[in-house]
């Protein structure tokens, strides 16, 4: 006759809490990262302008904004046409054979010598590849 013990069964328990303590932490993380993803943008009103329609490979190297009191913005940071150039320089050094590519995007009530200026500055030290925001008031749909 074949008897079966019930207490040597073992039951494997697997702990979950260390993978939902490790979840959380993810999401607290994407959480943030996102927010100051947010922040680094300025509320610019762009100029009316379709612009080019292909979709970019990589994100620009700097965002220079240029607000309509005269202000110029990298991350949301006031600069100086000096302090410009400075990061300017330090980009171009450090992109390497990937190129400096730099997003202007100027309000639509900025001054058009502000934009010369930053364009000027950023020539001097040796920026060829900039690009120009603008807003498409047809892509929001009929």
């Amino acid at each position: 006759m074949l008897r079966t013990d019930r207490s040597a069964r073992h039951l494997i328990a697997v702990d979950l809490t260390p993978m939902i303590d490790v979840v959380l932490q993810l999401i607290i993380f994407f959480m943030l990262t996102s927010k100051f993803g947010d922040l680094r943008r300025t509320d610019i009103d762009l100029p009316r302008q379709p612009g080019e329609q292909a979709e970019r490979s990589k994100e620009p190297a700097m965002i220079v904004d240029l607000t309509g009191d005269g202000l110029t913005l990298v991350d949301s940071r006031p600069v100086t046409v000096a302090e410009l150039e400075s990061l300017a320089r330090a980009g171009l050094a450090s992109a390497g054979e990937e190129g400096f590519d730099v997003l202007i995007r100027p309000d639509r009530n900025a001054a058009a010598s502000q934009l010369d200026r930053v364009l000027s500055a950023l020539a001097g030290v040796g920026v060829v590849q900039w690009k120009l925001g603008t807003f498409d008031p047809g892509s929001l749909g009929p």
